[in-house]
């Protein structure tokens, strides 16, 4: 890479582009000293190599947090070469792999059960154990990390007996630590105590059984929706049952409503966490009544009560030690235990949630030879989980390693982004970019739900339509076709300014499916108009038409060619195509998902398909509608009826839903049509429409993103600009105008 010569240019440096590199695209240097627009790549579950934290003897109860504030992760253990003291060491991950600092001892005393969370008010990490030098108390200390140690305040008794079974969470919420355990002074009992951190110290308020019989293997967590946490565990006076309860911290005291059963026969190795993409908790465990597989449950809180999916096995095979953390970044719960079906390997998988239920991956194994006592915990700033675990097959020593969850893996740092690209070019050919300085050129980018408004602009069809429930435009939106539900057929409209619905008029124009639709649902087109596809609702089915005058509706005739959805899509509401026609998707009003199929021939039903991919949005929508994608396939929309919104999707691989998430993002149409039944974008996405029975109109909206001159501007991971700092993400510059900005400041 050279910096041009003359003056006029010095803002400005030519690089070979690697990969194609539209103007006004975010670039960053690659290694090799080319340059590429900064992305998501697509990468698969993997693992680093494994690391030794503790050399000295062996490493059981190893436990693992992750410090927000200091950016690190921190093991604590029980360090048997050292007269089986409490210890804790500090890492940094870095890529693939983690570094350690010293060791510290927090108890110099055996401890066990050890366990350790982080409180995000006092921005310190909590160890809690049993401390075997005092009658095997149940103990808890505060520990601060500077650099690459930690250090510790005094350790705090909050169970004076034989304390075992410990689980610990932070009530984000009550900003209060919860500890749960088996009091075996009583009866062993479930139960729990809040934790209150002041300082480099903590303070407990009175213990609250949660279980009055004898408890094991219990495992808490908190969850953020609905701002309570849930203790999964073995009820040994119910036969040794899984059995979980929702607990309701308030100050210093905590209470719990009614303990719910999430396998009928004995659970061991519990542990559970919170998914935030789909509101869940999930809990997995060793069933001992399926020849102890490793198997996971979704629950769902509502109050103070919790209710359940059904089971799913992870593990065909004797599954021991387990540890289970949530991935924001691929929004995947990261489940490590060891495998007693392949030597006693250390193996983790990922699980997506959707709905009450669960699906897996492929286990992958980080340690082939025999491993136990398992700890995890996610970091959130290098989106990577790191597990720790005692390794049988190098003398136990402590190790960890880091693993990566299948998802989508940023380019992006803060020391190789150089600017923005000044010209479009083709991969190895060369480029201009505009660096640190320069005024660039930002052209206005579409499909920005995120940021979407009524534009005050509509079309009545009432005329023609009282139950509208189809939407689509030609190639270059001088052409609308609205579809009646009812009546079965479809209107053409004329647009004399291009994607504008004001400028609409009726073409007295209409073509009839009440042959073949016995309610129709939803219209697409391929790409020059010779192909139509209607779905119907009620007989389930997609049917395909030919004009023989692309975009012509006068010149439409049934093809006699079907494709039955009904095994998949009871009552289709919605139908969309990838680029080339090789993919199709519905989008199913009853069980709120979106199902896959592969055409052999590119828009050609006869040659379709199930391609066994679906993706659920049950958790956002309970009336699955309309549905449209970006140009590229890594955004997808779907409309929700009951829900009077359309909620945005994350591909991290185009057109496949399998790779699909939700957003967290969604624009609310209720203040114009409360029905949204078929949605549809302009062709560069600035512009949004959707029409609905209620109102008889197609509605039209603003979907583009522009600069705000003064405003300061961050680059975030998929390449787009926004004025949130997002972690990870970049300053960009500041905006001198709506398509200009000057790069970093």
């Amino acid at each position: 890479m050279r910096i041009i010569g003359n003056a006029e240019k010095a803002r400005e440096v030519k690089a070979v582009a690697s990969g194609v590199l539209p103007s006004g695209k975010p670039v960053v240097v690659n290694a090799d000293g080319t340059v590429s627009v900064v992305a998501e790549t697509a990468v698969s579950d993997s693992a680093g190599s494994p690391v030794v934290f503790e050399n000295g003897g062996s490493a059981i109860y190893t436990s693992a947090a992750y410090d927000v504030n200091a950016g690190k992760i921190v093991i604590a253990y029980q360090d048997e070469g050292n007269s089986q003291y409490g210890t804790a060491i500090v890492g940094t991950v870095s890529g693939t792999s983690i570094s350690f600092g010293t060791a510290v001892v927090f108890e110099s005393a055996a401890a066990a059960f050890i366990k350790t969370a982080y409180d995000a008010n006092s921005q310190k990490v909590v160890i809690t154990y049993q401390d075997d030098g005092n009658s095997g108390s149940g103990t808890a200390i505060v520990g601060t990390v500077s650099g690459t140690s930690i250090s510790f305040g005094t350790a705090v008794v909050y169970n004076s007996g034989s304390t075992t079974q410990i689980g610990i969470t932070y009530d984000a919420n009550a900003q209060k630590i919860v500890i749960t355990y088996r009091d075996t002074p009583n009866s062993g009992y479930g139960t729990a105590v809040v934790g209150t951190v002041s300082g480099t110290s903590i303070s407990f308020g009175s213990e609250v059984v949660f279980e009055s019989a004898s408890t094991a293997y219990t495992a808490i967590t908190y969850d953020a929706n609905a701002q309570k946490v849930v203790i999964a565990y073995k009820d040994l006076g119910n036969s040794n049952y899984g059995t979980a309860i929702v607990g309701t911290v308030s100050g210093t005291s905590i209470s719990f409503g009614t303990a719910v059963v999430f396998e009928s026969a004995k659970s061991d190795r519990n542990a559970i966490a919170y998914d935030a993409s789909s509101q869940k908790v999930v809990i997995a465990y060793q069933d001992d009544g399926n020849s102890d597989y490793g198997t996971a449950i979704v629950g769902t809180v509502s109050g103070t009560s919790i209710s359940f999916g059904s089971a799913v096995v992870f593990e065909s095979a004797d599954t021991r030690d387990i540890s289970i953390s949530y991935d924001e970044s691929a929004q995947k719960v990261v489940i490590a235990y060891k495998d007693g079906g392949n030597t006693s390997a250390g193996t983790f998988i990922t699980g997506a949630v959707s709905g009450t239920s669960i699906s897996f991956g492929s286990p992958v194994v980080f340690e082939s030879d025999n491993t136990d006592h398992t700890g995890s915990a996610y970091d959130s700033n290098n989106k990577k989980v790191v597990i720790s675990y005692r390794d049988n097959g190098n003398s136990q020593y402590g190790t960890a390693v880091v693993v990566q969850a299948a998802g989508s893996v940023p380019n992006l740092t803060s020391d190789n982004y150089i600017g923005t690209a000044a010209s479009g070019a083709p991969s190895g050919q060369g480029a201009k970019i505009n660096i640190k300085g320069a005024v660039a050129d930002v052209p206005s980018t579409g499909f920005n739900l995120s940021g979407a408004s009524y534009n005050s602009v509509s079309f009545s069809v009432a005329t023609q339509s009282t139950t509208p429930t189809a939407l689509a435009f030609n190639s270059d939106g001088t052409k609308m076709y609205v579809g009646d539900y009812s009546d079965k057929v479809f209107y053409q409209y004329s647009l004399s300014s291009a994607f504008d619905v004001s400028s609409a008029s009726y073409d007295s124009v209409s073509f009839s499916v009440t042959s073949q639709v016995t309610f129709l649902a939803d219209v697409t087109f391929n790409n020059n108009g010779t192909k139509m596809y209607v779905v119907g609702d009620g007989n389930d089915t997609v049917f395909q038409y030919s004009l023989s005058s692309g975009f012509d509706l006068s010149s439409a005739s049934y093809d006699s060619v079907s494709f039955n959805v009904s095994s998949q899509a009871a009552s289709p509401q919605g139908i969309s195509f990838n680029s080339d026609g090789t993919k199709m998707y519905i989008v199913c009003y009853n069980n709120n998902a979106v199902y896959q199929y592969t055409l052999s021939t590119g828009f050609d039903l006869s040659s379709a398909s199930y391609s066994s991919v679906s993706f659920s949005i049950s958790s956002q929508i309970t009336q699955g509608q309309g549905i449209s994608f970006n140009n590229d396939g890594t955004k997808m929309y779907v409309g929700g009826n009951a829900t009077d919104k359309v909620f945005e999707y994350t591909l991290s691989s185009g057109f496949d839903l399998s790779s699909a998430s939700y957003s967290n993002i969604s624009f609310s149409v209720a203040g114009q049509e409360t029905n949204p039944s078929s949605i549809s974008f302009n062709s560069d996405g600035t512009r949004m429409y959707v029409v609905g029975y209620t109102n008889d109109s197609v509605f039209q909206y603003s979907t583009s993103a522009s600069l705000t001159a003064g405003q300061s501007y961050y680059v975030q991971t998929d390449g787009t600009l926004s004025t949130t700092a997002g972690d990870p993400s970049v300053f960009a510059g500041t905006a001198v105008a709506a398509t200009k900005l000057i790069v970093k400041g």
